[in-house]
């Protein structure tokens, strides 16, 4: 079993398996477009591909020398989530916005209004500990803080085990699996850029 607390203090690289099944995470902004008959077909095949793929990957990680904490996102979205990690852990996280894999619906939809009520409690809840580019569109912050259904897994491991890690991923049909950012010592808080 992984502890998911258990983050040695130095940089570790911090990669994701989301999106699971096609193209990006963000899915309960498709289901806030499904609700307003804005969803295409499209987006709606990759939202239950995605939701249908099982994270079964998990089980075979303990295996490898490396991983010091794995967790998967779900309702308080890609930032509570790896801010759960920095706080257990006592470390900050640098997070690449241009690293992440998204849907590409769900930028669409995002960037036209269409969000989620979680979303926005989520950064209600923790966006005093999340530091975003000066003039960042309030529609990307959506997209960070929206909720997951079946979410993919956030993974901190040393960067040697890093390459090994997304390779094995894609194998598993995480074809999207990406490093997204390093953890490095500080204040349990995330900088994204």
């Amino acid at each position: 079993m992984i502890k998911q607390h258990n983050l040695p203090l130095g940089v570790q690289e911090f990669l994701t398996t989301c999106p699971k099944a096609n193209d990006g995470v963000n899915l309960w902004i498709f289901s806030a477009a499904l609700k307003r008959g804005e969803l295409d077909a499209a987006a709606y095949s990759a939202m239950i591909a995605s939701t249908t793929q099982l994270n079964r990957v998990g089980a075979e990680l303990p295996q490898f020398p490396g991983i010091h904490a794995v967790t998967d996102v779900t309702g308080f979205g890609l930032l509570g989530h790896a801010l759960e990690m920095c706080r257990g852990a006592r470390l900050s996280l640098d997070i690449r916005w241009d690293a992440l894999p998204i849907f590409p619906a769900a930028l669409r939809l995002a960037e036209a209004g269409i969000g989620t009520g979680a979303s926005k409690r989520n950064w209600e809840s923790f966006g005093q500990d999340v530091s975003l580019p000066s003039g960042m569109p309030n529609w990307q912050r959506t997209l960070l803080c929206d909720p997951q259904t079946s979410g993919g897994l956030l993974i901190a491991c040393e960067h040697r085990a890093s390459s090994a890690i997304v390779d094995l991923l894609k194998s598993r049909g995480f074809t999207h699996a990406a490093l997204i950012g390093e953890f490095r010592a500080g204040p349990p808080q995330i900088n994204v850029s």
